[in-house]
Parts: C-alpha cells; sequence; structure tokens
C-alpha cells in the first residue's frame, strides 16, 4: 500500500510540474527545438479613413529559429525573399528585377525592422509577455499575453504601443496585434495571423536560387536623382580600362558613345555582355562602347572577361563615375552624340538590348 501511495504522490507531483510550464514556455521550447519552420502569414492593416482593411499573405521558412541571426525565405504574389550567410536578396518578378545592399553596415540596420523579421513567430516568442486571460479565436481556446512596446509624447498626447500574442492548445503562436492607442483610446489595430505550421528537426541545407536574367539594383541608391536627362551635355572623366588603357571621354570626342552601366553581378548585365562581345556584333566606325563596372574590382571584371572577346573599353572599380551618371542600378544605357549630349537613355533592361540590336551593322 505504501509503494502504491508513493507512485500516486509522484505521479501527482509530476502533473503539477507540468502544470506550471506555461503555454508560452511550451510553445517557446516548441519552437526553438525545431531546425526549420514553415508557416503562412497573413497581415491584416486597418485603413482608419475608409474602414477597409488590406490583406497581405504570405509564406515563410525560417531556419534555425533559435539563434537570433536566423534565415529565411519567403515568398507573396511576385515577390520571393532570401536571407543568407548575412545577405539579402527580394526578387521582384514583375519588375525582372533583384533588390540587394550595396553595404552589409546598411543591411543590418534595417534588417531589424523588417515585418519578416520583427513580426516573425520565433522574433516574437523572444520577448517578455504578461499572462493576460484564456480566450477563443474562432471557436478555438487560446492563452492570450501582451507587453507595452514603448510609451512616448507627442504634442502633449500619450502615444502607447501594445503588443499582443495569442498560443493554441497545440503550442503555436496563431495571432499578433500591434495596438495604438492615443491617450488611452484605441487608435488602429494590425493583426498577424499565422496558420499551415510545419516543423522540422532536420538539418536542411538552405540554398539561394536567384533569377540569372534580372536586373540588379541597390536599395540605398533608390531615392537617387533620375537618370541624366535626354538632351542633357554628359560630364567628362578620365579612367584607365581593365586591360591598363587610359580612356578620356569628353563632349567633344567626336564620336557617337555608347555608356554602358553594368555589374557582375546582373544578370542582365551578362545577357548584354555576351550579346556585345558575340562575333556577330558589329558596330558602325562612328560608335564606340565603354563599359563601365564601377562596383566592380578590377580582378572579378577581368575573371568576368575571361575567355570572351572584349571589343570596347571596359572600366572597373569606379564609383565615383556611376555617382556623376545618377546610376541606381544595372544595366543602365546612354547614347550620346558627336557633341556629348544625351539622344537616349534607357534604365529599363528589357529596352537596352533591342537598342543595341538596332545598331548593329547588317
Amino acid at each position: 500500500m505504501t509503494k502504491i501511495l508513493r507512485i500516486i504522490i509522484l505521479l501527482l507531483s509530476i502533473t503539477q510540474l507540468s502544470a506550471q510550464v506555461t503555454d508560452l514556455e511550451r510553445a517557446k521550447r516548441k519552437y526553438f527545438q525545431a531546425n526549420v519552420i514553415s508557416y503562412t502569414s497573413t497581415a491584416e492593416y486597418p485603413n482608419p479613413d475608409t474602414d477597409e482593411i488590406t490583406v497581405v499573405k504570405i509564406n515563410y521558412k525560417v531556419y534555425k529559429p533559435q539563434i537570433e541571426d536566423f534565415e529565411f525565405y519567403s515568398k507573396r504574389e511576385n515577390i520571393e525573399e532570401f536571407y543568407k550567410n548575412g545577405n539579402y536578396s527580394s526578387v521582384h518578378h514583375a519588375e525582372k528585377t533583384i533588390y540587394e545592399y550595396e553595404n552589409k553596415d546598411n543591411l543590418k540596420k534595417d534588417l531589424i525592422n523588417f515585418n519578416s523579421r520583427l513580426y516573425n513567430p520565433t522574433t516574437l516568442l523572444k520577448r517578455n509577455w504578461h499572462s493576460i486571460d484564456d480566450t477563443q479565436i474562432a471557436g478555438n481556446n487560446q492563452t492570450h499575453y501582451s507587453n507595452v512596446e514603448s510609451i512616448r509624447h507627442y504634442e502633449g498626447k500619450e502615444i502607447k504601443i501594445e503588443y499582443h500574442i495569442y498560443i493554441s492548445l497545440n503550442f503555436t503562436l496563431t495571432k499578433f496585434e500591434r495596438k495604438s492607442f492615443v491617450d488611452g483610446q484605441l487608435g488602429q489595430t494590425v493583426s498577424y495571423l499565422f496558420s499551415n505550421y510545419q516543423f522540422s528537426n532536420k538539418t536542411t541545407n538552405f540554398k539561394v536560387t536567384l533569377p540569372q536574367d534580372y536586373a540588379l539594383k541597390y536599395y540605398e541608391r533608390q531615392e537617387s536623382e533620375p537618370l541624366l536627362a535626354k538632351n542633357t551635355e554628359v560630364p567628362s572623366f578620365k579612367a584607365v580600362d581593365k586591360a591598363g588603357k587610359k580612356i578620356s571621354f569628353s563632349k567633344n570626342s567626336g564620336k557617337k558613345t555608347l555608356l554602358l552601366f553594368s555589374a557582375t553581378r546582373c544578370g542582365y548585365s551578362k545577357l548584354i555582355s555576351d550579346f556585345i562581345t558575340a562575333p556577330s556584333f558589329k558596330l558602325s566606325s562612328d560608335i564606340e562602347i565603354i563599359n563601365i563596372f564601377g562596383s566592380d574590382s578590377k580582378t572579378h571584371v577581368t575573371q568576368y572577361f575571361l575567355n570572351k572577346e572584349v571589343k570596347s573599353a571596359v572600366i572597373p572599380d569606379r564609383k565615383d563615375i556611376e555617382k556623376q551618371f545618377n546610376i541606381s542600378g544595372y544595366p543602365i544605357l546612354y547614347y550620346v552624340d558627336e557633341n556629348g549630349i544625351i539622344t537616349e537613355s534607357f534604365d529599363d533592361a528589357s529596352q537596352i538590348l533591342p537598342f543595341l540590336k538596332s545598331l548593329v551593322l547588317k
């Protein structure tokens, strides 16, 4: 009888200890013991002026969720995001463009505030939460937690931001709310619903596959001045090409000039480079090409053109020239007449190749 009593007491103790482990702690264990987590995030942004709600649905895969600098992949409509080994790429299929950061320090600063990280379940679970109550969402029992994200004062008014999360009976974070209050009055509530979870303990190698024929643009340059307009006189410059030859470009060159700005990591630049280095590419003797790889080193550019017949001047490592010509991405083409006046300019990659083809001698 004594032995049976001890077993009963032990079972009761285990049950009591288990009950003391909150749903929040169990959720943390579930998420941070996984190596890969897939889920769908459905964000709902209300417009207080029109009472309309904007819905954005994104599919995510999070790799190594337990670490602060976790890797991730996301897809929504025509946009894909990749973050791995400190590198970030956003692929916009509708534009056929890849957006990246030119400076990794800028990426680190911005990455903290990416919705894909800031409002990610694994990031949210690492915050400090206070238990509020038990509730129901769509008929399912949930435990409700909250915290005060910030309190500030503006023009004599108190503005408070509260975060709320809801955890289901199977210990998944199903909903996140960001509530804003002005002098205690609820303003806007932004909601994120998390669904379609899949947890995997397998160690998976996250492969980044980027399109090979897309243009490349840098986020840091998107607020720069627009392209130099038609009928604009181009700035002069002097440079040394990858072969060590001195290049001098000015408005009195006496030739029509194609100023082509490219990057070794830009897929569309490669298509154009392959075209202008092909044996069939021939221009009139009064047209020359200067191909500028301003953001690439001489070593990278030399390797890029290895085993290719280069018929034009190729200038590496001259960001200052790119700045002179307001280069915000690649490829970009200026067609300059004999007097140094821009007659055509293209920043739409799909237009550059047809234009070059129109100049080829038949």
